[in-house]
């Protein structure tokens, strides 16, 4: 602990101080407070999911024990049910024309309303039916779709509270490394992660985005942990193929990230503190009659706890901080305006031991300093056009700065600089679009992104003797920017059988490069509860910085840059996909899927195996053309049974391939070949009411990861040890299997309820087991053999919550 505050600064030091007496004061007011019944209000709004505009005259009813309430939406599609009791409960929404919306584990608690906002798709009817989908706030119904919830992301086991961790437990999802949040989708890089945020594109939104690979370089889709609380999401989505024509510039996956609005009417305040850090968040109302609402989150890092505890995290001293908020500004005519923001400081520095005896690996004779700035704000506006149409229009500007030095101590501990990293990337965005419904069998959507890229990087090594010798390996620094246009055009061609038709288009300023990319799919409903759907995508994707601004150095000095002209890489994805509803809770869903890559990077040198579909962090060394082709193939499968009668659980399981083609010609595995993975996730809540009315819930959850070893190359030892560097054998790449990564993780709550508040006391820990998973190899100058490192053993994470 005292190490912990002697990092901190002395302002933070007493606002940590400050906090946690607010929160031990708080909770001790629970005593004092005398016996009530415990009830709270459910409020919100329903819309239609196409227009989003609101829906008269719906239906909202909650069922609990033999009670039901229920409510009708007025004008603006607002409902308000008071006096419901604090419990979990099941709430339905009907309304003639629309598909049931079910929700069968709606949590109430005594420390916040529960305000909703609940989209309903319109539906033909079927010979005097309506047909019912899996209309609850987790439906698998989406092709290659998982809709995930914010009461999710806080009850799995070890996600940390961070979505990117959370889908691990889907099919197809493999973790890269524990250390980051990297995430390997259908055997795809990491890199093919696109981040969306209030329908904007912006930077890599993460912590330490250096955590958890192999160079300790800048990665550009993942990080430690995510820079925005669950306090301030919202139900998002994660895509994982054959998107729709709204998202591009994406070959693996889309985050497409929504942020909750604040309540309107009361002032609500929530505290977390634990291992980690702390969370503190407010919202309320800015002006009751107008409905307008501010919501905002401060989050510190208190990862220095672990390491006292004995936790093993490489003895780096890390921290972050992060700010969140988001303003919601409804007009009586203008339409509806929101403004929000978030940025976010973390660092880990490593500091060298004076003292050669203490030198293990080749690490410890370094110092270095890494920081990660990034920040966003923007602002949102939709104005209805009539009752058919919804105009939206979202300006962000976003950016992120990334900075590393590492210093090698010479013999006297001298310092002697070795290695440089510097990347600053920004995105001024702008994104308007148009949704319309011609009636009840049609609708479109169409719209146009506008990215400004700027970017600045630079990398470079040194000789560390007398010469300091310096080699540029990367270096640029300008702007260009990305122009993508999309349509797509939805329609029933029967009471069961919907078509969704559109086109992509990418044009990147920088060197010309352009794609078309047609999408379409057909969803058939050939009974209530179940649906079988076929997808077919053609996607493309940017290459990153470092790849076009690799610079090579000539025999006489002359520096080229042989990639700034190099295409997008491109995907056709097809996707089949069958839903069921096998009972009132419980999902089945099944996806065969192929993806043909195409247009890959790869070396000039016919004899070259590197190819860019392998790439996770660093920078490109050698001159490239799109020649190269890859392919992924496999099948998921994924049952759910959502949270109802106190217990839930997600079985999830792919078998996949994945192989690439370089300029030697040889078909190989990639890198993220794990060929297969499963993931088991559950849990029970246990209620208790005492005599003196306080809701007591006992949570136990389990999370299960089980995975295929990446594939890795063979280290050449010898010539290793001349160059005194990892040396790989070309000829054989990624033809190693690293041993299969396993994983349980546990989570134990303890939530109690009394009037005004909540309070949650957690305790999880990532790898029960303490099983040592590799991360990777290399050869380790120092001790002058091939080191294998292991990802993070056993993480216990303690805290404590209070919302009132």
């Amino acid at each position: 602990m005292l190490k912990l505050f002697t990092i901190m600064p002395i302002s933070m030091k007493s606002l940590v101080i400050n906090i946690l007496s607010c929160l031990m004061v708080l909770g001790m007011m629970d005593s004092q407070l005398m016996a009530q019944e415990l009830s709270q209000t459910v409020r919100g709004r329903v819309v239609d999911a196409s227009s989003q505009l609101g829906l008269k005259g719906a239906r909202v009813q909650i069922s609990y024990s033999d009670t039901a309430v229920s409510a009708t939406t007025d004008a603006r599609g607002a409902f308000r049910l008071e006096g419901i009791p604090v419990g979990r409960h099941t709430l339905i929404v009907s309304l003639d024309g629309y598909d049931l919306y079910f929700i069968p584990d709606l949590e109430v608690r005594a420390g916040k309303e529960s305000v909703l906002e609940i989209g309903l798709h319109q539906r033909l009817y079927d010979l005097g039916e309506v047909l019912i989908t899996a209309g609850n706030s987790r439906q698998l119904n989406g092709i290659s779709t998982r809709t995930f919830t914010v009461e999710e992301t806080q009850r799995f086991a070890a996600t940390y509270y961070d979505p990117a961790r959370l889908m691990t437990s889907n099919a197809g999802v493999t973790t890269a490394n524990d250390q980051a949040n990297h995430i390997v989708v259908r055997g795809n890089s990491p890199n093919g992660i696109l981040w969306r945020m209030e329908g904007v594109d912006i930077v890599n939104p993460n912590h330490l985005t250096n955590a958890g690979t192999f160079s300790d370089r800048v990665s550009h889709s993942g990080g430690g942990t995510i820079i925005l609380s669950t306090q301030l999401l919202d139900n998002s989505s994660f895509m994982t193929g054959a998107f729709a024509p709204q998202y591009g510039n994406a070959l693996s996956g889309v985050f497409d990230i929504h942020l909750r609005r604040g309540n309107n009417e009361q002032y609500e305040f929530t505290g977390q503190a634990g291992l980690i850090g702390i969370d503190l968040a407010a919202e309320g109302p800015i002006s009751k009659p107008g409905g307008a609402s501010f919501l905002a989150n401060y989050r510190y890092s208190t990862v220095g706890l672990l390491s006292l505890m004995g936790v093993p995290l490489g003895d780096e001293e890390i921290t972050y901080q992060d700010f969140a908020f988001n303003l919601h500004l409804p007009t009586a005519r203008a339409g509806t305006f929101t403004l929000f923001g978030m940025g976010g400081l973390s660092s880990n520095v490593f500091a060298a031991e004076r003292d050669s005896s203490m030198w293990k690996f080749q690490k410890d004779r370094f110092d270095i300093n890494f920081s990660s700035d990034m920040g966003a704000v923007g602002a949102t506006h939709s104005l209805p056009l009539g009752n058919k149409g919804l105009w939206k229009t979202v300006v962000a500007a976003s950016a992120i700065k990334s900075e590393r030095t590492a210093d090698l101590l010479d013999d006297s501990y001298q310092p002697h600089q070795a290695e440089e990293d510097i990347l600053e990337q920004s995105k001024i965005s702008a994104t308007t679009s148009l949704r319309y419904k011609f009636g009840q069998r049609a609708s479109m959507r169409a719209g146009l992104f506008f990215n400004q890229l700027g970017y600045r990087l630079r990398s470079a090594a040194f000789d560390t003797g007398p010469s300091a010798e310096e080699q540029l390996i990367a270096s640029a620094q300008g702007n260009t920017f990305l122009l993508q246009p999309y349509f797509n055009f939805s329609f029933y061609l029967s009471q069961r059988l919907k078509a969704n038709a559109g086109l992509h288009g990418m044009y990147l300023g920088l060197n010309k490069a352009s794609a078309v990319e047609p999408r379409a799919s057909l969803v058939y409903e050939f009974g209530p509860g179940k649906s079988l759907s076929l997808a077919y995508g053609l996607h493309s994707q940017l290459q990153l910085l470092g790849t076009y601004f690799a610079a090579i150095t000539q025999a006489d000095g002359s520096i080229l840059f042989p990639n700034r002209e190099l295409d997008f890489t491109k995907a056709h994805h097809l996707v089949l996909s069958y839903h069921q509803l096998v009972g009132e809770n419980l999902h089945l869903k099944v996806e065969p899927y192929y993806q043909q890559l195409f247009q890959v990077p790869v070396s000039t040198n016919p004899n070259s195996s590197f190819s860019v579909l392998n790439l996770l962090e660093g920078y490109v060394t050698e001159a490239l053309v799109n020649e190269g082709k890859g392919r992924n193939y496999g099948l998921e499968f994924t049952l759910e049974k959502v949270l109802s009668d106190d217990y839930y659980y997600l079985i999830s399981g792919s078998l996949y391939d994945s192989k690439y083609t370089a300029a030697d010609g040889i078909e190989r595995n990639t890198r993220f070949n794990g060929n297969y993975q499963f993931s088991l996730t559950g849990g029970k809540e246990i209620h208790r009411i005492t005599r003196k009315n306080k809701n007591k819930t006992i949570g136990i959850n389990l999370r299960f990861l089980y995975q295929g070893g990446f594939r890795d190359t063979p280290i050449d030892a010898a010539a290793s040890a001349r160059e005194q560097r990892t040396v790989y054998v070309d000829e054989q790449a990624f033809s190693l299997r690293l041993q299969d990564y396993y994983r349980l993780d546990l989570r134990l709550t303890f939530k109690r309820d009394k009037a005004r508040f909540t309070r949650v006391f957690s305790f999880d820990i990532q790898n029960v087991t303490n099983r040592q998973n590799i991360a990777f190899q290399y050869y380790d100058f120092l001790k002058q053999q091939v080191v294998t490192k292991y990802q993070l053993g056993i993480i216990p994470l303690l805290s404590y919550r209070l919302e009132f």
